[in-house]
């Protein structure tokens, strides 16, 4: 297996984590690297609303964790294709679900599901829930993540979450000093020197985008982004991927990796074993 990453996406309440993990997981599969997206949170379920077309079919990560055993072919049988994209699947919980929906899980079984991600995609991109402490699934992939990214809204109620927050992860298995500090949606007009001087100084800011705006009411994340309103965000998104990846547009494509599309049609249609 070659040196896959896992990149946990984690901020305080309505900081952009889905939208920016869905952003950041398009470019990377832009880039034809396989990339699976795993949608943490279970008490409100943004598969309906990141893919409102698409027939889930029964598809949910609950159901995976909660499975007797969980395998690379279980693991494809419960991904989400992500439409015109050879190279991007999703999982995540489903609409209506919740943490009674499924039986309890122990930590065990999420680090067997993150090491058997890596055996099938380039990049596990995975969009935590910001309640850490009655997360498993989001504590996990903060201690066992490659990257994780911080996002931060530059407003107080952001300075109050994570004055409260950040206490129950300050053991050094959660690498806080590492986090990729990101102030997220800013704007002209916003005083945001208050909330990066905080936190010690921030990475990078994320510009507001007009159109990621819209995209989010119209349940299309997953689509382009075209407008010139959004450059400055796509200009920092490259940004953040000279962070996380090995100069990305110059690391070779792993000899032996399958598109994603494919494995599934191999799974759906002959069920054969899957190899590196």
């Amino acid at each position: 297996m070659q040196k896959n990453k896992i990149i946990a996406i984690w901020g305080n309440p309505n900081s952009g984590k889905t939208t920016h993990a869905i952003k950041l997981a398009m470019e990377l599969s832009k880039k034809k690297k396989n990339v699976i997206l795993v949608l943490c949170d279970h008490i409100t379920p943004s598969v309906s609303s990141a893919l409102p077309l698409v027939d889930t079919k029964g598809q949910s990560l609950g159901e995976l964790l909660s499975s007797a055993q969980i395998t690379q072919e279980s693991i494809l049988g419960k991904c989400i294709s992500v439409e015109k994209n050879d190279y991007l699947s999703v999982i995540g919980y489903l609409h209506g679900e919740n943490e009674r929906t499924y039986a309890k899980y122990s930590k065990e079984r999420v680090v067997d599901l993150f090491i058997l991600l890596k055996h099938l995609a380039d990049y596990i991109v995975i969009d935590c829930s910001s309640l850490v402490s009655y997360d498993i699934l989001t504590r996990t992939a903060l201690e066992l993540s490659d990257k994780v990214i911080r996002l931060i809204s530059p407003d107080l109620k952001a300075i109050s979450f994570y004055d409260s927050c950040l206490p129950m992860i300050a053991e050094r298995k959660y690498n806080l000093q590492n986090h990729i500090k990101i102030l997220y949606n800013v704007k002209s007009n916003m005083r945001k020197d208050h909330v990066a001087n905080r936190y010690g100084g921030i990475t990078l800011e994320l510009p507001f985008s007009a159109e990621i705006e819209t995209q989010y009411f119209e349940g299309a994340l997953f689509d382009r982004l075209t407008s010139k309103d959004s450059q400055g965000y796509l200009n920092t998104v490259e940004e953040v991927l000279a962070l996380i990846v090995e100069e990305a547009q110059s690391t070779p494509k792993a000899k032996g990796r399958t598109k994603l599309n494919i494995l599934f049609k191999r799974f759906k249609s002959k069920g054969d074993e899957i190899s590196e």
